[in-house]
């Protein structure tokens, strides 16, 4: 688990006569939350105080100068464990001063606008916007009159980037460098529960406490591997609910996991509550023959499984793993109007569908590697994988020769070699 680093943001207020707070959208060039709404604020550095770090940053980003010393605190948030990249943030509120007018200043932003909290709220609740929980949790203490600071607490375990879409990481037996598999709570005061994935009894107690004022429809799991469905028997007799998945799926769990019911292609699920949301069960395999992703058609978001990862890479290991399978799954999702990936591993991703094509084209671009490796007289996935992956760690080589081997089949297959 990455150590969070120390980090200080202002929530810029103003009356115009209603309270409007300044919000900025992170350029999708960033590492981390690349395409979120947030507020404007940075990284200390060695040996600065929070509140110095706050004004410095407000005024680098968007021009306002203010008094460290008239900041007032209103909380702190630290980046879940899950995360490649971790932040522990403390948030400021200060009214802007008279004759300031904040405006986007670096290249770290590529919007800024004032607004008013339940103006942002709409935003985000219709689906329109990505921003994370201390970002939706100030707007909305401001817009209800709800009392400020809220708590300092540590890292959530409910993480709800789109409304009633809600991420609980659990930690699991995964790849390296993952080491969690986030569980999806989908839904109002009746849900969906996307792999339920930890076979660990305090992870699974996580998971109970958040679903605990939740009536729980069913479960759907995403396709068979084990840090994705081992709490499934656990959440099964613990609440009375169903199982549900893809018929291969099914099959291969017998005798580890009941699946009470099989899913039809492209069958569509409504789930009552504001906003609302129908989910669409889509057959996507290529990393398993019977993968699926839970598209959420009102919002464009995609739960993706193992389809992609906001963290670490997607195996595609033969003879369950089949890549010009997995090629056509991308594309297939690519058609979609789909605006946000949620993955089973590591953040959520704004700008889907360049992040999709972008897995498209490094697949490509590896398989021509490849070829051109095989062309150079290699021939066994050993050999080819200190010439092609030298950006990769050798530790991970092992995990890399089986995708090299998928990469074999497929060539073998169109009849390239």
């Amino acid at each position: 688990m990455k150590q969070p680093k120390s980090a200080a943001a202002v929530v810029l207020t103003r009356k115009n006569p209603h309270l409007e707070v300044f919000w900025v959208r992170r350029s999708l060039q960033l590492a981390f939350q690349s395409g979120f709404h947030a507020f404007p604020g940075g990284q200390l550095d060695p040996n600065e105080d929070d509140r110095v770090c706050a004004a410095r940053e407000l005024l680098e980003e968007v021009g306002v100068q203010i008094d460290p010393a008239s900041l007032v605190d209103i909380g702190r948030w630290i980046t879940p464990a899950f995360a490649p990249r971790r932040f522990d943030t403390r948030f400021f509120m200060a009214a802007c001063p008279p004759g300031e007018e904040p405006r986007v200043m670096t290249g770290e932003h590529d919007l800024g606008e004032w607004i008013r909290p339940a103006d942002a709220l709409a935003k985000w609740s219709e689906g329109r916007i990505l921003a994370a929980n201390p970002v939706t949790h100030t707007l909305r203490c401001l817009a209800e009159d709800r009392p400020l600071p809220w708590t300092h607490e540590e890292s959530p375990t409910e993480i709800e980037m789109r409304a009633g879409i809600v991420l609980v990481p659990v930690r699991t037996p995964t790849l390296p460098p993952a080491t969690h598999t986030n569980c999806y709570v989908v839904g109002g005061d009746e849900v969906i529960v996307i792999d339920p994935a930890s076979p660990y009894e305090e992870e699974q107690a996580l998971l109970d406490r958040a679903l605990e004022k939740k009536k729980i429809r069913e479960i759907w799991l995403t396709h068979l591997h084990r840090d994705h469905v081992s709490g499934a028997n656990h959440l099964r007799q613990k609440r009375g609910v169903k199982i549900a998945a893809h018929p291969i799926t099914k099959t291969d769990l017998e005798g580890f996991i009941e699946v009470d019911r099989t899913f039809k292609e492209n069958e569509r699920l409504e789930l009552a509550g504001k906003p609302g949301w129908i989910l669409r069960v889509i057959h996507t395999p290529g990393h398993a023959r019977g993968h699926v992703c839970i598209f959420e058609e009102k919002n464009g978001s995609l739960i993706t499984g193992d389809l992609m990862a906001g963290l670490g890479t997607v195996v595609i290991d033969p003879p369950e793993g089949h890549m010009a399978t997995y090629l056509d799954s991308l594309r297939k999702v690519l058609a979609l109007d789909v605006t946000a990936l949620f993955p089973a591993h590591g953040p959520v991703m704004a700008n889907a569908k360049e992040r999709i094509q972008g897995y498209i084209d490094h697949r490509l671009t590896r398989e021509r590697n490849i070829l051109k490796a095989w062309e150079g007289g290699a021939r066994s996935p050993a050999e080819i994988v200190e010439e092609v992956y030298t950006d990769v760690a050798p530790e991970m080589w092992s995990l890399a020769e089986r995708s090299i081997t998928a990469h074999l089949e497929k060539l073998r297959e169109e009849k390239r070699i």
